[in-house]
């Protein structure tokens, strides 16, 4: 067997022998970065993804929630939230450290980039605020009529989309710095994704266990899927046609066709799902697809195949695994363990479906306390 010690005394040379020695081609890392939030300190670490190690940590005033990347793709600029002093604050990926600090009109819950903006989602008091990152500074709020739970945006309609505590959900007019008339639901949502062409809006009813669609145009409800589980996390692949379900009430993942507006099916995942990503490659169709589900209370990642919607493996990653990014070339899927403070790395070629249904774990880096958030940026400093 195995140890947590083993692997993470014996170095890189020693991981990757330990791990990768049935494989045939070893992985060859990216050329890039992977910043990862620390809610338990006020840090970011900076793992090189090429040498699988943490190279820096940023220090910050207050401990992260989450992160974002400037909405241009040409800025080397990523942000961090911070709730505690209520900041945003910026952090230069090529230098590594952070370079200056906003504070913010509230306490912050989410950010999403679009039209060259973050538009940062505030929960005391409730409200959408943009900033604009030139300036640096914040723009006029846009007020909410009860406090927010989630959000998105949708490039195709300049629409943002807030579900509400109340039970509600807020339509807001991006350009016109306006929230429209609130579509009634019910108390206890949970997340909301906008279909890929922005004309449906799909809102996770977590108390009611259900999914519900809502026309954007007309802000009507198109129809109503009762699901066998409390929607709590949400997954949509690259094409936008289908959506993963996790939630408390089933050990499962729901899977929702969201241009039929139909439940396709609900397969067994491990004990308690959590959150998801996806590994897409269009350029190779012959190469299967994945979904990674997280299961905390077993300390494990359940990895479906897209197409067949058939569990392939399962793999041992740490303790209390939460947030899981895949690297921009599709190599490698990277997991947060939130209590067990590191980054366990699959490499997705190794997956190998079979009787064994194993996947081979690559290695694992310690990255700080209560890991929450990863951004990947590309690029070796």
């Amino acid at each position: 067997m195995i140890s947590r010690r083993t692997i993470l005394g014996g170095g890189l040379a020693g991981t990757a022998a330990l791990f990768t020695g049935c494989n045939t081609q070893p992985g060859s890392g990216y050329r890039g970065f992977a910043f990862v939030a620390t809610a338990g300190t006020p840090a970011v670490a900076a793992v090189d993804l090429m040498a699988f190690a943490v190279k820096s940590r940023i220090e910050l005033p207050a401990p992260p929630s989450a992160l974002v990347r400037h909405p241009d793709p040409a800025q080397a600029l990523i942000y961090a939230l911070a709730p505690k002093s209520q900041t945003l604050e910026e952090i230069d990926t090529k230098a590594r450290k952070r370079t200056r600090g906003l504070k913010l009109p509230g306490v912050p819950l989410a950010a999403l980039a679009q039209g060259g903006k973050l538009w940062c989602l505030m929960q005391d008091p409730a409200q959408l605020t943009p900033l604009d990152l030139t300036a640096f500074r914040a723009g006029k709020p846009i007020a909410l009529p009860a406090p927010p739970v989630a959000f998105d945006l949708s490039k195709q309609t300049g629409l943002g989309a807030v579900t509400l505590e109340d039970g509600s959900l807020v339509l807001v007019d991006l350009a016109a710095g306006r929230a429209l008339p609130p579509v009634a639901l019910e108390p206890g949502l949970g997340g909301v994704r906008f279909r890929s062409d922005g004309k449906l809006v799909i809102v996770a009813e977590s108390a009611a266990h259900r999914l519900t669609f809502v026309d954007t145009a007309n802000r009507v409800i198109v129809t109503q899927l009762p699901l066998a589980l409390s929607p709590e996390h949400m997954c949509m692949t690259p094409d936008g046609g289908q959506l993963f379900l996790t939630g408390p009430g089933r050990d499962a993942v729901v899977i929702a066709y969201v241009y039929r507006t139909e439940i396709a099916q609900t397969s067994l995942s491990g004990r308690r799902p959590g959150s998801m990503a996806i590994s897409s490659q269009p350029e190779a169709p012959s190469v299967a697809n994945y979904l990674f589900v997280a299961n905390p209370e077993a300390g494990s990642i359940t990895v479906f195949n897209v197409a067949t919607q058939k569990v392939v493996a399962v793999t041992g990653v740490g303790m209390d695994p939460g947030t899981i990014v895949v690297t921009p070339d599709q190599q490698y899927a990277l997991v947060l363990n939130r209590a067990s403070g590191d980054l366990a790395v699959i490499r997705i070629a190794a997956i190998a479906p079979g009787r064994a249904k194993s996947a081979p774990l690559f290695t694992m880096i310690p990255v700080g306390e209560r890991p929450v958030a990863a951004v990947i940026t590309e690029g070796v400093g």
